[in-house]
């Protein structure tokens, strides 16, 4: 709109110290997020047909002043205003172009100077409307100057271009325009117009500017998250970046609009579970590569059983449909298994060595679980659950391997007490891990006992040591399945088995295990498929005590 000059010198009323203070203040209290720049496209409004229809249906008072009285107290000359449709043919028409005109013109650097610019404009509007109220109020002043106000609104929200700026823009029309710093000024209290705002033009407004910045901030998360997904192979703080990545949309439109931070997060998820999809593809691609090394290299395998955790704590109350959860989960328990197969692996190759010698591989197996959870000592969050599955394995095996040799043979190459040598193994087993991770559980409950299933000879013994085995190892243990077995190694019959287990019926979490022929056949099935290289029973070691 081009300005025509005054006939009349029009000196722009001074900011009083008390507004200024009041302006200075609010600005100081906005937070605005630290967005990166990213150039964007237009955005098309609809709201000039609202003004225009606004005022269409707007009816002209009569009879209270005429433009000269008007022009008079706006410090103008009738004829010195004008628009597009010519001059001003009412009060209210002129008031309307005056405002207008007092209107500050949008900077070209408003992008880096909005928050001085909207101050500009807050000062302008406050001082006009303290100056005219009085005189103007019966010739809608208050109704002009809301209309002219969100006209400038509009063509400030077209150049908008950074969700930081649109946001700032959002929060001074929710939280300034209507606030005591504005419309709601003590020096307006008698006029009251707030009560003239016309909240559709307003909610018109407000909509179309959270649709615009949903789309920026929309766009700006999956650029951050594919970001993200390609650095993650440089560090290790992909949850962190991931969270904070969000969190930064989240925490600071929470405090400008509760309803569009809700409409924010469902849409962060939305990305977020896209972001998780190829984020678990591409890691389960890595991790199946480095199990397949001679050497497995674990940190990754750490890294990202504490990304899951981390992630999983972030969004357990954020994920309503639960998608993004499961491929977490789904991620974690993947890579549990790869370890556990890494760690039976190794534990196989130098127990299966060391039940048949008498070298050193049982110190040598403790050196390569060093070796191989060297690296979780930097991440504590997933510490204990790595080192309870790398614990359970370790016993297990060495338990299976136990049963799986010949009593007789282990007394001629232990030098004869196999239950202290088995106590010893236990006992240094639990000492080597909690040297790793301080705390760890003790999951050697079975062997430790095997020293009293040797010593005591009568059967009531027995089934008092096979019940504080039930009793102390952890429910679910899969060392419980091989108690049948342990029984039969230890020399005891198909009927004494059943007799022990009859007696052990009542104990919490008992289950009865298949005995003697039924047993054997399982057990050795089971040892040729999942251990080739074991020497089963039924082969060298078959012959009963």
């Amino acid at each position: 709109m081009k300005k025509m000059g005054l006939l009349t010198v029009f000196v722009k009323p001074r900011r009083t110290d008390s507004t200024r203070h009041l302006i200075d203040k609010n600005q100081e209290d906005e937070v605005i997020p630290d967005w990166p720049e990213r150039a964007r496209s237009g955005y098309d409004t609809s709201t000039q047909n609202t003004l225009n229809h606004h005022q269409e249906r707007r009816q002209q008072s009569e009879g209270r002043i005429t433009c000269e009285e008007a022009a008079r107290l706006l410090g103008v000359a009738p004829d010195a205003l004008t628009s597009e449709a010519g001059p001003p043919q009412s009060v209210a028409g002129l008031v309307e172009v005056f405002l207008d005109w007092r209107f500050p013109e949008i900077p070209a650097d408003v992008k880096q100077n909005l928050r001085g610019h909207l101050s500009d404009l807050q000062e302008t509007v406050l001082a006009e409307l303290v100056r005219l109220a009085p005189q103007l109020h019966s010739e809608g002043l208050f109704e002009s100057c809301h209309r002219q106000t969100f006209k400038h609104l509009d063509d400030l929200l077209l150049i908008m271009s950074l969700p930081r700026e649109l946001l700032f823009l959002i929060s001074w029309v929710l939280h300034t325009y209507l606030s005591r710093d504005l419309l709601g000024h003590p020096d307006l209290q008698c006029t009251d117009p707030i009560k003239k705002v016309d909240l559709l033009l307003l909610t018109q407004w407000t909509s179309q500017a959270e649709e615009k910045l949903f789309q920026m901030v929309m766009t700006d998360i999956s650029g951050w998250l594919e970001k993200i997904l390609e650095l993650e192979m440089t560090h290790d703080d992909l949850y962190l970046d991931t969270i904070q990545c969000i969190d930064a949309v989240l925490k600071n439109v929470s405090n400008i609009s509760p309803r569009l931070s809700d409409k924010l997060q469902e849409g962060c998820m939305r990305e977020l579970l896209e972001f998780l999809k190829k984020y678990a593809a591409a890691q389960k691609d890595l991790l199946r590569k480095k199990a397949k090394m001679d050497k497995p290299e674990t940190k990754d395998f750490f890294k990202n059983l504490n990304n899951c955790k981390k992630l999983q704590q972030y969004i357990q109350e954020k994920d309503k449909e639960g998608h993004l959860v499961e491929i977490i989960e789904d991620m974690e328990a993947f890579t549990l298994k790869l370890l556990r197969e890494i760690v039976a692996d190794i534990a196989e190759r130098r127990l299966k060595k060391y039940f048949k010698s008498q070298n050193k591989e049982f110190s040598l197996l403790l050196d390569d679980v060093r070796s191989l959870l060297s690296g979780l000592s930097d991440y504590e969050d997933v510490q204990m659950r790595v080192m309870d599955e790398a614990y359970k394995l370790l016993a297990h095996v060495y338990l299976k391997r136990l049963v799986g040799t010949r009593l007789s043979r282990l007394r001629r190459r232990w030098q004869p007490d196999v239950g202290r040598r088995v106590t010893d193994d236990a006992e240094l087993l639990h000492r080597f891990l909690s040297d790793l991770v301080d705390g760890v559980a003790g999951w050697n409950a079975m062997l430790l006992k095997v020293e009293d299933l040797l010593r005591f000879k009568d059967l009531d013994a027995t089934k008092m040591t096979a019940a504080e085995m039930q009793q102390e190892c952890y429910p679910g243990s899969e060392d419980l399945e091989l108690l049948p077995a342990l029984l039969q190694w230890r020399g005891l019959s198909g009927s004494q088995i059943r007799d022990v287990q009859y007696a052990m019926r009542d104990l919490p979490g008992f289950q009865l295990r298949p005995t003697h022929a039924s047993w054997f056949s399982c057990f050795t099935w089971w040892r040729s498929c999942c251990t080739p290289e074991s020497t089963v029973i039924g082969e060298e070691d078959s012959s009963q005590i």
